[in-house]
């Protein structure tokens, strides 16, 4: 079989070339995006080259060597010993492929197979099922990286509030939760995202942690991206941090935010006055609608007694907390615990990745996929966790589309 020799004489030297191409592409577009910070497309690019790489990333992790994800030479080292592995694999079961082939030809000598090359029936099988596995696998985190996390969805819920004024019938809030800016998420994309909310006309905009992916660098970039989203809105824009935030310097985020007009809550809170829907430091009396902010459940700390202070029961009551498992807290759900009308959070992303009769494999939280998206029963009161705008642990999103979500607030 004087083909399948040339095959095999050929495929190292093949394999050398994608290896070296493959290595360039992929450290190029990461060093690009996590070392100098370009924004734009690159990011896109580089989010696919690091599921490519992640053989290479495991690997170095595993050693210890998780803080040169954003050196050049760390990038590098991932990338080629990721494509190593990848061609490695590939270039294994071609030889395995063409031995079996080649026992199968052998064992079926005919006239007609010396004559004429053609391959046999099981060869053709294994050919297309080789195919099939190896387009499949390009294919996968192609979409899950190209297309599906840059795809928003715009969700819309009508929540009833027993306690809330009349006069706040309607009230339209607009949640924005994980945008993450950095090296995987585009100044381009936040600007779409927060466009689409703008485009809703919101009474609210709620913004609920994770406004950067980590560190400091994005910090002022990301407050100024929400100055559409305050001048807009017709009451206001409030905000809380996330985990992400305090990875970098939480105050600073939360001073940055500020500078732009949006008001941050952080264990803290602030009224709204159905008559003038102004907001108010002090409870304006009857029908007032209390927004409480807790801080971050794992990176920061929840204080709920300075959160609710001089809150009291005659306020609907709304709380935004980036983690959802704060719903779960002994002193909110307590009898005595505060009275609380609905929560508003993020941070698990839905999980990203949703697998038909599977579920939500992965949720960053301590009950499961429970708070893993949509609105939600918390043992005390509704829950609205936000699917987010940006992604977390892996850049990528299959079956749990960015989202923007809308909430009507309606007298029950």
């Amino acid at each position: 079989m004087p083909e399948t020799s040339d095959v095999l004489t050929k495929a190292p030297f093949c394999g050398a070339v994608v290896w070296f191409i493959a290595t360039v592409i992929g450290s190029t577009s990461g060093i690009a995006s996590w070392t100098y910070h370009i924004d734009g497309f690159v990011r896109i690019i580089a989010n696919t080259g690091y599921i490519a790489a992640l053989p290479g990333w495991v690997t170095l992790y595993t050693f210890g060597l998780s803080g040169i994800r954003d050196h050049p030479l760390g990038i590098i080292a991932a990338n080629a010993l990721a494509w190593f592995i990848w061609i490695g694999c590939f270039l294994i079961v071609l030889r395995l492929r063409t031995k079996w082939v080649h026992r199968q030809h052998q064992r079926t000598p005919s006239p007609i197979q010396s004559q004429v090359p053609a391959p046999s029936r099981r060869a053709f099988m294994c050919n297309a099922a080789i195919g099939a596995i190896t387009i499949g696998a390009a294919a996968a985190p192609g979409y899950a990286t190209l297309i599906e996390p840059w795809s928003i969805k715009i969700r819309r819920y009508s929540i009833p509030i027993k306690r809330l004024d009349p006069l706040f019938d309607g009230l339209k809030i607009v949640q924005v939760a994980d945008t993450h800016l950095g090296p995987r998420i585009p100044t381009s994309f936040i600007e779409q995202a927060y466009a689409l909310a703008i485009a809703e006309q919101p009474d609210l905009v709620f913004l609920t942690g994770d406004h950067v992916h980590d560190g400091t660098k994005d910090n002022q970039r990301a407050a100024e991206l929400c100055n559409p989203l305050v001048e807009h809105v017709t009451i206001a824009a409030v905000g809380v941090l996330g985990n992400h935030d305090w990875w970098g310097d939480g105050n600073d985020m939360s001073h940055a935010l500020r500078a732009q007009g949006v008001h941050m809550i952080d264990n803290n809170r602030l009224w709204i006055d159905p008559k003038t829907r102004k907001i108010t430091f002090h409870d304006p009396g009857a029908g007032s609608l209390a927004l409480v902010g807790l801080g971050d459940l794992t990176d920061d700390y929840v204080d709920p007694a300075n959160a609710f202070r001089e809150v009291i029961n005659h306020s609907a009551t709304i709380v935004l907390a980036h983690n959802p498992d704060c719903a779960e807290l002994k002193a909110l759900t307590e009898p005595n615990a505060p009275k609380i009308d609905l929560m508003c959070s993020g941070h698990t992303h839905g999980g990203q990745v949703r697998i038909p009769f599977l579920g939500t494999p992965i949720v960053p939280s301590r009950f499961g996929s429970k708070y893993a998206g949509g609105l939600v029963q918390g043992p005390a009161f509704p829950v609205h966790i936000s699917r987010g705008v940006g992604m977390s642990l892996l850049p990528v999103r299959v079956g749990v589309p960015p989202e923007i979500s809308v909430i009507t607030l309606i007298r029950a």
